[in-house]
């Protein structure tokens, strides 16, 4: 049988220049701006990248300079407490929600994602108020118990602060873990005489520790590249994000924070070995054929303080945004333990005179989502049902890069990037938009791969046989069924980039200033009032947009926050 040759008018030319645009845009605004950073973190200041000037002098002053040397241990210390305290709340609240009968699970599911949602930097200053030297905790501790609390400021505020935004992500993922675990095992220990602790012990704890230590490194390079929390909490207490920005914002050296990003990077990769070490030695199947629901634990006892936990830790979590919300409505509050003084003055002076902000981020958090939207899609579709099988591993590690970056590390890399000719974008709009975009397509991408997986090829080759192009298939087949999830995570993307502050705060300008960046300088000012009108409306508009996506993702959202 002879076999037709393939001429150039039977080569789908749609999908082909859909492939080559994916490729550009990653190589362009992702591997370029990398690669960019890498060689200048090499290079000392104003000299030009060549081999001759290759150089370790950068790197030194981690050996010298007591200010880096300090950094870089204040870096670990925090990032390791924000993980051992964040799993220490996290995995209960799992077991709790998972195994016991409590009310209200769905709303404790949607309640516990907020915390990963809110921009923790709103929140931050909170616990000066709640916690400052005339804070609420503070003298009613003080008075009640007669006891002297330490201060916010430092490893502790950083700590207790990060922590409250980030037990959530280990709470997800080990709920989903113990959600598809197969009770059989458990309820087989219990027949053959194993009590409740030991349970616990000898078949709970090691089929999740894969997961814990999952959520452990998605948890340590996220405090690892935290820059708006320790930037409030953090007075002279530096950690490495805040030296980059002291490098950039003081100096505009953009060569140390190359190196100083590295170095970021460089934890961020042994977190990822270790984990990959540790899990693959733990392996367990935790869900057979035969799954059904795990037994849940009725004891009154158990579902009382399983219900007490939860509610301490959900209002401890969240009392910090809505002391926001209190903020906002307060004219006079300073010195004293609760406002003197409630009015709308501050919403008046907001509106009338720093709507710009505001503006400017749903300008660009609009663009970026919509850039997301478009093609996290295509690159979604190009890994799923392209012709790059092989390459897939190379798409989806491409994609996944910028996302496991601290912010302040895309925004270095970025500037370093497209600071001079032929691509001259710095103090522009676009680079903050490309850095939203790079750094929040995964959400798009992970929800459409997830969606096209779903889907039987059988449509898209039917379609095919019928004579439909690929951009038709795309078009009137693929795309209506994976719309939700697409709509979905765009909503997402959009409501965590409202209040975007890290890369934001390397990149914008004065004409480019956004909500999350004149939240800062007010709270640097000292202006709590305005400060928290503006973060009670980025509250808001993120409450929003969590509740649409959560409705038609439902379950699936908290897997978008993963690491990896």
């Amino acid at each position: 049988m002879n076999k037709r040759r393939l001429s150039l008018k039977d080569i789908d030319w749609t999908s082909v220049v859909v492939l080559i645009m994916v490729f550009v845009v990653l190589g362009l605004f992702i591997i370029y701006p990398i690669g960019k950073m890498v060689l200048m973190s090499f290079v000392k200041p104003d000299q030009p990248i060549t081999i001759s000037n290759l150089t370790m002098h950068n790197f030194r002053r981690f050996s010298s300079s007591n200010l880096y040397k300090q950094a870089t241990l204040n870096s670990i210390k925090v990032s390791l407490a924000i993980v051992f305290f964040s799993v220490l709340l996290g995995v209960p609240l799992a077991f709790v929600v998972s195994r016991i009968d409590i009310p209200g699970k769905d709303i404790i599911s949607s309640l516990s994602t907020l915390p990963i949602i809110l921009p923790p930097f709103v929140g931050a200053y909170s616990w000066i108020i709640l916690r400052g030297r005339n804070g609420l905790i503070t003298c009613f501790v003080e008075k009640v118990l007669g006891i002297t609390l330490p201060s916010i400021y430092g490893f502790r505020g950083i700590t207790l602060a990060m922590c409250l935004g980030y037990w959530p992500l280990v709470f997800l993922m080990i709920q989903g873990a113990l959600s598809v675990a197969d009770p059989f095992l458990e309820e087989s220990a219990e027949v053959m005489g194993a009590g409740f602790l030991r349970r616990l012990r000898t078949i709970v704890l090691p089929l999740v520790s894969p997961t814990i230590g999952a959520a452990a490194v998605t948890v340590f390079m996220r405090s690892i590249g935290g820059f708006g929390v320790p930037a409030i909490l953090g007075g002279e207490y530096y950690v490495l994000p805040t030296l980059i920005f002291f490098q950039v914002a003081g100096y505009f050296n953009l060569n140390s924070a190359c190196a100083i990003s590295l170095v970021c990077i460089l934890f961020s990769i042994i977190a990822l070995v270790i984990m990959n070490y540790v899990t693959s030695k733990q392996k367990a199947i935790t869900m057979t054929s035969t799954t059904r629901e795990v037994k849940q634990i009725t004891h009154p006892v158990a579902k009382f303080f399983g219900m007490l936990y939860v509610v301490l830790l959900l209002g401890i979590s969240l009392a910090p945004h809505i002391t926001v919300v209190i903020a906002a409505f307060s004219e006079v509050w300073a010195g004293t333990p609760l406002p003197t003084k409630m009015g709308l003055a501050n919403f008046r002076k907001v509106f009338t005179s720093s709507m710009s902000p505001l503006k400017n981020s749903l300008i660009l958090a609009l663009s970026a989502t919509l850039l997301c939207a478009f093609f996290g899609t295509l690159v979604a579709h190009t890994a799923v049902r392209g012709k790059t099988a092989r390459g897939r591993w190379l798409i989806d590690a491409t994609v996944t890069i910028p996302f496991i970056l601290p912010g302040m590390v895309v925004g270095v890399a970025l500037l370093s990037a497209f600071i001079n000719p032929p691509l001259f974008l710095a103090g522009t709009g676009i680079i903050v938009i490309i850095s939203y975009f790079v750094r929040r397509m995964p959400y798009v991408f992970r929800s459409a791969v997830g969606a096209l997986e779903g889907l039987d090829p059988m449509l898209d080759q039917a379609s095919s046989i019928m004579g439909a192009s690929w951009a038709t298939t795309f078009r009137k087949v693929t795309m209506p069924l994976i719309a939700p999830s697409i709509v979905a995570s765009s909503m997402i993307t959009f409501t965590t980039l409202v209040g975007e502050l890290s890369s934001t705060m390397i990149l914008y300008s004065a004409r480019w200033k956004t909500i999350s960046v004149a939240i800062y300088e007010f709270l640097v000012d000292d202006a709590l009032g305005p400060a928290c009108v503006l973060g009670s409306i980025v509250n808001v508009v993120v409450l929003i947009g969590m509740l649409v996506a959560n409705k038609l993702l439902g379950r699936k959202m908290g897997s978008m926050f993963k690491a990896g």
